[in-house]
């Protein structure tokens, strides 16, 4: 199961990718994020963890990144499943197409109505972190 949010900008790609790159703006555009770290370098397998509002932290793996473009972040929920967030740039004529992403692939058992909710949830701030990301490149 798949969300996805896309928006064009007139905020050039370079201007864009720092703010992934360096976790630490994540703050810019993440309104509930508490506490985030990396160990290491932004590069394919590093792993982290993140705190948000009112939720225990979270260990995440960097699955894929692509140095100005893509990168997908993985945390897996012991006996619930993996939720994938991808974050995507691209050239659209003169402008970035920006998508954001939330996947979630459940262990050993097929979607239900309940995981729609949960990951509804996860997605609900999804859009105006986008927006975020937008001002903070242009701040």
């Amino acid at each position: 199961m798949k969300f996805s949010f896309e928006l064009n900008t007139d905020t050039p790609m370079e201007k864009i990718w720092p703010f992934y790159e360096d976790i630490n703006k994540w703050f810019s555009w993440e309104d509930d994020l508490e506490d985030i770290s990396l160990n290491g370098e932004f590069t394919q397998n590093t792993t982290g963890s993140m705190t948000l509002s009112g939720q225990p932290s979270m260990e995440f793996t960097l699955v894929s990144v692509v140095p100005g473009k893509s990168f997908t972040d993985k945390t897996s929920i012991p006996d619930i499943g993996d939720i994938y967030f991808i974050h995507e740039l691209n050239k659209n004529e003169q402008q970035t197409f920006i998508k954001h992403s939330v996947e979630f692939i459940p262990f050993n058992r097929k979607t239900t109505v309940k995981d729609l909710e949960f990951i509804s949830q996860i997605f609900a701030d999804v859009p105006s972190s986008v927006f975020s990301l937008i001002e903070a490149a242009n701040g």
